[in-house]
């Protein structure tokens, strides 16, 4: 009785503590001359979920949701820095051209180099622009896109929708007084601190250290202004994009912080104009949920990927 006693004591202690996160690993991989830094979990031979970062993140804001992924499914997870961007190398853009064409060509020779040719796609900002273009490159490769905060309609980009504001002029005219507006924007900001974190998105303060850090390093506000610059490139695409995942026929998963007031929700339901069946949920988070709500996103993410596991082999 005294040992029964015991192994149910034992029993209950044990179900009584979270499953252990797994831990991520972390390394730089040698892309075109760079070195290009990455996290990952779980086994590389398990189906693969590649996590695109937005900006001006990196792959720090999708740690927590990796780690839970890789800890109650059977699942490879990983997400890279691109060219400027957290631990990643920020090679002049004198000689890297920052243009959302090369970091997906750089994106995709990163993925090579890790052996990774058949994956689902997690998209946020601008991961979007970025994974839709590995999937006009390789549409064979891809069995599930997830999609959060990130458009391919004008409908969730209200400072777009104008073609004479500022932000399609600039696009069509690079204006010297924007690139200048967020350099000095950049300049002027300091690490968090007790009392001085500016933090609505909810980032957290390790998040915007990095961000803070990467983003001052000599050159990078360069890279920066030429990749918005070239943000135009991307409106210029959503019809091309709508059409290629509408005729993917791929599990679409849409997730979208509705506290977002620069990719507002009426973007996350376009998605269903697009893919009438595609799964989209507005959750009560910001731009960057995976940080703001990791959990809500993980148990989404994964109740996904447990439905659609089939698309996955």
């Amino acid at each position: 009785m005294r040992i029964a006693g015991l192994l149910s004591l034992l029993l209950c202690s044990l179900l009584s503590f979270p499953a252990r996160s797994e831990a991520l690993r972390e390394g730089w991989q040698a892309v075109d001359g760079m070195q290009v830094f990455y996290r990952e979990a779980g086994e590389p031979h398990a189906p693969t979920v590649v996590f695109l970062h937005g900006n001006p993140l990196s792959s720090i804001m999708y740690a927590r949701v990796m780690e839970t992924l890789a800890s109650t499914r059977h699942v490879h997870v990983i997400a890279m820095d691109y060219p400027s961007f957290g631990y990643s190398d920020a090679p002049d853009h004198r000689t890297y051209a920052y243009t959302f064409d090369h970091l997906a060509q750089t994106v995709d020779a990163f993925l090579k180099a890790r052996g990774i040719s058949r994956y689902s796609l997690y998209m946020q900002d601008y991961g979007v622009p970025v994974g839709f273009r590995l999937m006009a490159l390789h549409p064979d490769a891809i069995q599930t896109v997830m999609v959060q905060n990130g458009v391919i309609h004008l409908d969730g980009f209200p400072a777009a929708q104008d073609p004479h504001g500022e932000l399609r002029q600039h696009w069509a005219h690079r204006n010297p007084a924007v690139d200048k507006r967020r350099a000095d924007y950049v300049r002027s900001l300091g690490y968090p601190t007790f009392g001085h974190v500016d933090d609505e998105d909810h980032a957290g303060p390790d998040a915007l250290m990095q961000m803070v850090a990467a983003e001052q390093r000599p050159g990078v506000i360069d890279a920066r202004n030429d990749l918005w610059y070239d943000y135009g490139s991307n409106v210029r695409r959503y019809p091309q994009w709508q059409a290629l995942l509408a005729r993917l026929h791929v599990p679409v998963l849409v997730l979208w912080g509705n506290r977002d007031p620069f990719f507002t929700t009426p973007g996350a339901y376009a998605y269903q104009r697009t893919v009438p069946d595609a799964e989209v949920h507005v959750i009560d988070s910001t731009h960057f949920a995976t940080l703001d709500a990791p959990d809500a996103v993980a148990n989404l993410i994964g109740h996904f990927l447990d439905t659609h596991a089939p698309s996955m082999q």
